[in-house]
């Protein structure tokens, strides 16, 4: 019996140490935790890959020439109509493994979103109705490029967003998945999901936002959240890597404050997430939020 007793106490000691260990902040999660909301919960499946969303909006109060990367996002030859980076004021960017597509959704201005309405009104009888938007096979002309992409785009009167997506068959199914979301199929509504925004503090006032459901950086991971937030005088960069239980966690702590080692960065476990912030001033914000691209 004494020898049990002894056995059992080190156990508990071995186990203590492992889950207490001196200087790993450890949070529990709620059992429950809220529903989130947000804009690319509407047009994110369950089943996508991987997906970033920018908030140009709240990016263009550090840089107001936001983005520098492209000055014309969509170049469509017939009807011919563009949309340029001024008015558009969120992007979502959504890819599939299956089908093998990607889907870029801009959310613009009431004038933009009008210039595309009333020239798809002259092409209107080749459109398919996917609920209350309409898709239309298209050519674009990308900015810098002299051959056109053929490919699928979509008018989203609710929220006034235009969708796009190169390629065939893949894209118009890709397409189609996005328009097709409903509450109970979105990515939004995945527990692990939700547990990581729990983490990141909700949906609300993230510069951008977005996660891979696949191992990244660190290969024992099986899905990471990206979430970048104006601190006040700094950018902040969280990465919240998902595993497989706290065991795991905790065993690749030291990788993970191996891999993401910014200056002053912070680290905190929680149950089965590891979350990873790193700050960057805020004059690197025009790259820092592209990570989730």
């Amino acid at each position: 019996m004494g020898f049990s007793i002894t056995i059992l106490v080190l156990f508990g000691l071995v186990v203590a140490l492992f889950y207490f260990r001196p200087g790993v902040t450890v949070h529990p999660l709620p059992a429950s935790v809220p529903q989130y909301t947000a804009l690319w919960g509407s047009f994110v499946p369950a089943n996508a890959q991987l997906f970033g969303f920018e908030n140009y909006t709240m990016i263009r109060q550090y840089n107001s020439s936001y983005p520098t990367q492209f000055s014309t996002l969509l170049n469509i030859t017939n009807p011919a109509v563009a949309l340029t980076s001024k008015p558009i004021l969120s992007v979502l960017d959504v890819d599939f493994a299956k089908p093998n597509a990607s889907v870029a959704l801009a959310f613009v201005s009431d004038g933009a979103f009008s210039n595309f309405t009333t020239a798809f009104q002259k092409v209107s009888s080749f459109g398919v109705q996917v609920g209350s938007d309409t898709m239309f096979g298209v050519q674009n002309l990308p900015e810098g490029q002299t051959t056109p992409q053929t490919g699928w785009l979509a008018l989203i009167p609710a929220y006034k967003a235009v969708a796009f997506s190169i390629g065939g068959v893949d894209a118009n199914t890709a397409l189609k998945l996005c328009l097709q979301v409903q509450p109970s199929n979105s990515m939004i509504s995945k527990l692990n999901v939700r547990q990581m925004l729990y983490i990141a503090n909700g949906t609300e006032n993230h510069l951008a936002i977005g996660i891979q459901a696949f191992p990244g950086v660190i290969p024992a991971g099986n899905s990471t959240m990206t979430v970048i937030d104006d601190s006040g005088s700094q950018v902040v960069v969280n990465r919240i890597i998902e595993f497989g239980n706290p065991s795991a966690a905790l065993s690749n702590y030291d990788v993970i404050r191996t891999d993401y080692n910014a200056a002053g960065a912070r680290y905190a476990v929680f149950d089965s997430y590891v979350n990873a912030a790193e700050y960057f001033p805020q004059a690197d914000v025009s790259g820092v939020v592209r990570l989730v691209e």
